[in-house]
Formats: structure tokens, sequence, C-alpha cells
């Protein structure tokens, strides 16, 4: 079995992309697969990936629309051959080309019984950025730290999931647009927890859905969504209405900025 299944979905972002191949590519650990969903890019996104996966064994790619992320996530599990399964959106780059060395070395570490490990990520503000701001949320239970209405969940794209979550018939529900990820991580922490392997793992850039001050009501709507699905709705149930009813007046007097600002 491989040892690293990297996942990402991407919709006419080339450019982006490319410094997420340059990254994995050029780890110095060898034992690594690359799963590449486009939703039918126009901008040249199948034609480079066709020329790219040329003679590579570890890397597969499928070009067709998908319904959104979480649609695309699940066409790449039926692919996966890695032990570990690590989701890196098109412009995130793994930290430095030792990264999955390091982690490997670390996963063999982690209790057979625990399916999530993760690390830390870097949130960076251009895809020429080489280091940026820190983030080491870790997971502490349902008496820990609450963010976004939620107990506070490590980064995605620092966390490592065993193979066999996707195996045994987890999938991430497309009928979620931002929080499909909270919903499986929030279900599998409560029941198993998770290891924290504390070393940095990929440098994230800035900007996408989850960060835009316009789809943080809907983005609090989903929590809730999954806070209800994984059994917790009515634990601080006062803070998770509270956070929504926030970020929604956040999303509100954004868009009116917004108006105002093109008038």
């Amino acid at each position: 079995m491989t040892t690293f299944t990297v996942i990402t979905a991407t919709l006419n972002a080339l450019p982006l992309l490319k410094n997420t191949a340059a990254s994995i590519v050029g780890q110095s650990f060898a034992d690594w697969q690359w799963i590449i969903i486009d939703g039918a890019s126009t901008d040249g996104t199948p034609e480079w990936l066709r020329e790219t996966s040329r003679n590579k064994r570890n890397c597969i790619f499928i070009c067709e629309p998908d319904k959104g992320i979480y649609d695309a996530w699940n066409k790449a599990l039926p692919h996966i051959q890695g032990e570990w399964v690590l989701f890196l959106g098109a412009g995130d780059r793994l930290r430095g080309p030792d990264t999955l060395d390091l982690s490997a070395r670390l996963l063999a570490l982690t209790p057979q019984e625990l399916n999530l490990a993760y690390g830390r990520v870097e949130f960076i503000d251009s895809p020429e950025s080489r280091s940026g701001e820190l983030n080491h949320d870790q997971w502490e239970g349902m008496s820990g730290q609450w963010a976004y209405g939620r107990p506070r969940l490590p980064s995605h794209p620092a966390i490592f999931h065993r193979s066999r979550m996707f195996k045994n018939g987890v999938a991430f529900d497309p009928s979620y647009r931002i929080a499909g990820d909270t919903a499986i991580l929030l279900k599998e922490l409560l029941k198993n927890g998770g290891q924290d392997i504390t070393t940095t793992i990929a440098l994230v850039l800035r900007g996408g859905v989850s960060q835009d001050p316009s789809t943080k009501s809907l983005m609090l709507r989903e929590v809730l969504r999954a806070n209800r699905e994984a059994g917790i709705l009515w634990n601080r149930i006062y803070y998770q209405y509270a956070a929504l009813v926030y970020h929604s007046m956040k999303a509100f007097m954004y868009k009116v900025k917004c108006i105002v600002n093109h008038r």
C-alpha cells in the first residue's frame, strides 16, 4: 500500500494547481499518490493534466463536470491507494520538500485505533509566499474551545485521514456547500479523537469560500446542521445561535458595503 494519497479538486485554477503540483512532485519522500478532480476547466487544465500525468502511475486525474467540491472529492475516494489521505486545494502547498517524509515518521507513532492525525497550517496571502500566519487549532473535545458555532477543529489541509474511513463507507455529503468536511470530522473526532503530530503540513492560500465574509451565514447554518447530525446541537445552544446571528449580520453588512462601494 502507498503511504500517502493527496486529493485536489480544481476548476479553472491552472496557475495555482501548478504550485500545488510542484510542492508534491518535489517531495523527498516518493511514496505518494496524487488524485486531481477537475470540474471540466476551460483554462487548459485538462490538457496540462494529460501531459503532466503521462507515464506517471502515481497521478490520477478525472476531468468532468461536478456538483461542487464534495462531489469532486467523492469521485476520488474509490481511487485511493494510500494509507493516509490529505486534501489540498488548488494553490495550497506542502510546507517543504521534507513534509511527507517527516509526516510519515510521525504518523508511524499514531495509535492504530485513531483515524485522524493533524498538524498545523500557515495561511499565505499570495501564491508566491514562502511562509505565513501560523494556525495550530487543536481538537480539545466538547469541553474545549469553540469557534464558528462548533468545537474548534484543526484546519482541514493539515489533517491526515486513514483511508479505511472511506473504504468503510464514509463519504462527503454533496448537499453541503461549505461544511461537508466539518460534518465528517465532527463525527469522527467525537467518536475516536485524533492525534496532534505538531508539525506544519501546508501553506494555505487565503480566500477560500469558508473565509469569504459573504458566505459566513451559510457556513454557520451548515455548521448547525452538522452539529445536529453529530448529536451535539443542544450543547452550548445559545452560543451556537449567537454565532449564527453574529456572522449573518457581518455577511449582511459586507454585502451593503459592497453595494455602496460600487455605486
